[in-house]
């Protein structure tokens, strides 16, 4: 423009459309890279919420599974890997919570794709609640799997424990001596002390039934049948009981009454030797002798009492019809006691 005054308007007018068109450029650069950062930033939300969602479709497809266990160790070992679940997820919480934030960012600055951010977000919100509560559910799930695994646990303790039992108490075994008898009885003394304690875990095993049942368990009816089955037999087992005390306790009468005739018996032919002496004969001593039999009349005295007893006894057992099957042996007894006790007044009054 100095050199050449004539041209100065036109290389002012040029100088202009330079600068115009520098200053054009470098904002449509800067604008471009603008956009191009922000779609970079959409690309990288892009892919991040692509592999969280990954992810969370993963996790949820393990947390939804519907394997359930058979037995208590089973329930157990799902428990434990429900849990391993939980503690992935709960490891992912900084990284969504980053995301979050990421778009939340992008937002704010007014992000070209604003509507699509906006969108992605909800999405992952939504996927994530619906992570939460199948974990929920399913653990929920194994809960009840695992109770209901103790309860059959429980039942099955419980039976085995009945069958044992059941299998004495079936048992036709009366005792053929009064020995024996008494061991039976010892015997049903020492599982009698055990019903006593098995009653508190059939009690518990009724009340976490009952338990189960009213917190809707998924199996309540299967619950309900198990635990009703258990209470039956357990009924039944102690009505097989008492039968058995009682039996045990009429062969014990039977064997004390045996017993207690054999010792009778043989005391009464002890003393027929005695009242068969004919020693009387002999008028040497007689005043001595007289005493004796004196003595001797004392003793039958005071043993008619204890015969008389045993007698009644008998008489009693066949009443009630407790001889088991020995009713015609202690019919022959009875008769053979008191004519053996008359021989025996007879002999010694003759």
């Amino acid at each position: 423009m100095q050199s050449h005054p004539e041209a100065a308007e036109d290389v002012q007018e040029k100088r202009a459309e330079l600068t115009q068109a520098w200053s054009s450029l470098v904002q449509r650069a800067n604008e471009r890279k603008n956009r191009l950062g922000d779609s970079h930033d959409l690309q990288r939300f892009l892919t991040d919420f692509r592999d969280l969602m990954s992810w969370m479709n993963g996790i949820r497809g393990l947390v939804s599974s519907e394997e359930l266990a058979k037995d208590v160790t089973g329930a157990e070992a799902l428990l434990e890997r429900h849990q391993e679940h939980r503690t992935e997820i709960d490891a992912r919480a900084g990284t969504v919570q980053a995301f979050e934030q990421f778009g939340q960012q992008l937002l704010d600055r007014g992000h070209y794709a604003g509507p699509e951010i906006r969108e992605k977000l909800a999405e992952l919100e939504q996927e994530r609640a619906t992570l939460e509560k199948a974990w929920v559910t399913r653990r929920m799930m194994l809960d009840q799997c695992l109770e209901l695994q103790l309860f059959n646990r429980d039942c099955e303790q419980a039976e085995t424990w009945m069958a044992a039992r059941e299998a004495f108490l079936a048992s036709d075994e009366k005792g053929d001596s009064l020995d024996s008898v008494e061991a039976l009885i010892k015997k049903h003394e020492d599982f009698d002390k055990a019903i006593n304690v098995q009653e508190e875990k059939i009690a518990a095993l009724q009340s976490f039934a009952d338990q189960l049942t009213s917190a809707d368990h998924y199996a309540k009816s299967d619950i309900g049948q198990r635990r009703d089955e258990v209470l039956d037999r357990w009924r039944r087992l102690k009505a097989q009981m008492i039968e058995k005390r009682s039996k045990l306790g009429e062969s014990q009468n039977l064997q004390q009454f045996s017993r207690d005739a054999d010792d009778i018996e043989a005391w009464i032919s002890e003393k027929l030797q005695t009242a068969m002496d004919e020693s009387y004969k002999d008028p040497t001593n007689i005043q001595s002798k007289h005493q004796k039999h004196q003595a001797f009349e004392g003793e039958l005295q005071a043993n008619a009492d204890r015969i008389r007893a045993v007698v009644d006894t008998g008489k009693a057992l066949i009443s009630r019809g407790a001889c088991a099957g020995s009713e015609d042996a202690v019919q022959v007894r009875l008769p053979l006691s008191i004519i053996w006790t008359h021989r025996l007044i007879w002999g010694f009054h003759v």
